[in-house]
Parts: C-alpha cells; structure tokens; sequence
C-alpha cells in the first residue's frame, strides 16, 4: 500500500505530462508505438497556494541543507539592502514576510551582470499580504556568497521582510545499469535481468521502480521501493520477464525507471532525478 500511495502522491503532482515513441540511437531499433510514460517529473516550481491573505512560494525536489535568518527587515522605500549568512555553500534563497499598501513590490537579489527577481506583488495590500518562500529567479542560482544585497523597488507600498531562507541543494546521483538490453523472443520467452542500482554519491535516499511499454504487464520484481543507505554502494534487482505466447512481429522497447521519491515532505528545492534501463524484445 506504501509504494501505491507513493505512486498516486507523484501522479497527483505530476500529471501524465510525456510520452515516448520512436526508437533508441543504435542499429535496428524500432519503436512500437507510443506511450504514455508516467510521473516523469520536469520541473516541479509553479505551485502557488493561497490561504487567506498568505501566498506559499515555490515548491521543488532534491536534498537541501537550510539556514533560516529571522532578522526583520522593514523598507519603505526603493533602495538596497545589505545581507549576510553564515552557510557557506548556498545556491538558494526565499523570502517571508508582509508586503503592505496599494501598488507594486519587487525584491531582487543583487547579483553580477544581473538582478534576480525573489517576490513580485502587484495589487491592494491596505489589510497586509503575507508571503512565504518566495523566490521566483533565486529559486536555484549557482555561485550565490555570504554577503549579498537585495534590491527593493517600492510603488506605494512597504515591505517587511521577517525571514531569509538560504539552502544548498543538490540532485541525488543514482544509475541504472545495464542502460540497455535486448532478448530475442525466438530464443527465450522467459528471462531474469538482474539490473544493478548504484549509490554514487553513497547517500540515504529510496526510489520508486517502475516499467512502461507495450510489454509493461510482462514484466516483475520483489518490491517497488528500493531504499539506499551510505554504507551500500549498489544493490541487484532481479527482474523476471516472461512474454506472451502470442507476440506479434516486431521490436518492443520498454523502460525500467527508478524515480527519486523525497521524504517526509515535499520541501525540496531541485529537479526529481530518474535513472533509466531499456529492455528491448526481438521478434522478428
């Protein structure tokens, strides 16, 4: 039941937003068909919820390291700001607080060459508007120091900033190998690939497994949740493949994906990474 809660949990984030057809880079490769591959996640960063007079900020996948400044900053008028942290790798940062007053806000993380945009309001605020984990530009920057300035441009408005929230994140590093096989259907209508997940980055983390392709149903393995800890380096996952009696001609390609599954919450900054593995059935 976990690993189906799981599923729906990422389907319900995602959507059914690609599908894949055509055929793979190499000799004689054939596509059969098109389908829909599920919960692959692009980019997870346009999730805006509000609750009252409070607006969330943007929401995304990976493992974060967060340093909160709760020092309050109130500014009424266009001008910059000076502001510094104590983390010393940093290539994210939001704002909260309160914008107040009746026309336009903009606060911009000063960087080189350019500013970055972290919270935009444009509208009536006479009874206050909080905001949270704003960052919009400031989401992910790389090369992001200690010291840094915001920018504000003020329009009949004031903001309060009561917190800084500065993280480094960085995208689990994981693979699936082989990265391709093929069976012949002539010779083996039934076959166990043991397909090995590898812990590059020794860390703790757990994937969601699963297959897509006209030959999905053909396919099993013990357990959907693969869970990594540091002290694993890689772990064999057998996988039985048994075919139909009835296949037609043809080349059939199908795709094992492991996905990243975050834990706990869903507060993470990042891409949700994927390894995949294709097994690609002969039957000419």
């Amino acid at each position: 039941m976990k690993e189906k809660k799981i599923h729906a949990e990422l389907k319900r984030i995602n959507g059914n937003i690609d599908s894949i057809s055509g055929s793979l880079a190499g000799k004689d490769q054939i596509a059969y068909g098109s389908y829909v591959l599920l919960l692959l996640i692009c980019i997870l960063c346009v999730s805006v919820l509000y609750f009252g007079t409070e607006i969330t900020g943007f929401v995304t996948f990976s493992e974060s390291v967060v340093k909160n400044d709760n020092d309050s900053i109130s500014v009424v008028s266009s001008g910059v700001v000076p502001i510094e942290t104590d983390l010393e790798n940093i290539n994210s940062m939001m704002l909260s607080g309160t914008v107040s007053g009746n026309g336009k806000a903009a606060v911009f993380l000063v960087g080189e060459g350019r500013n970055y945009l972290a919270y935009y309001f444009e509208g009536d605020a006479s009874e206050g508007v909080k905001f949270s984990d704003m960052c919009y530009d400031t989401c992910h920057i790389e090369g992001i120091s200690n010291s840094n300035r915001l920018l504000f441009e003020l329009e009949g408005t004031t903001v309060s900033i009561d917190k800084i929230k500065y993280m480094y994140s960085r995208i689990i590093d994981f693979e699936l190998e082989p990265i391709r096989t093929e069976i012949d259907y002539n010779e083996e209508k039934a076959k166990v690939i043991d397909i090995r997940l590898t812990n590059k980055e020794n860390t703790d983390y757990t994937v969601l497994l699963y297959v897509d392709g006209p030959l999905s149903s053909s396919f099993s393995w013990q357990g959907s949740l693969v869970h990594m800890t540091p002290d694993v380096s890689e772990k064999i996952i057998p996988v039985t493949v048994k075919l139909p009696s009835n296949l037609p001609k043809g080349t059939f390609v199908n795709k094992i994906s492991a996905r990243y599954v975050p834990p706990d919450t869903y507060d993470f900054v990042g891409e949700s990474p994927v390894a995949e593995s294709f097994v690609v059935i002969n039957n000419e």
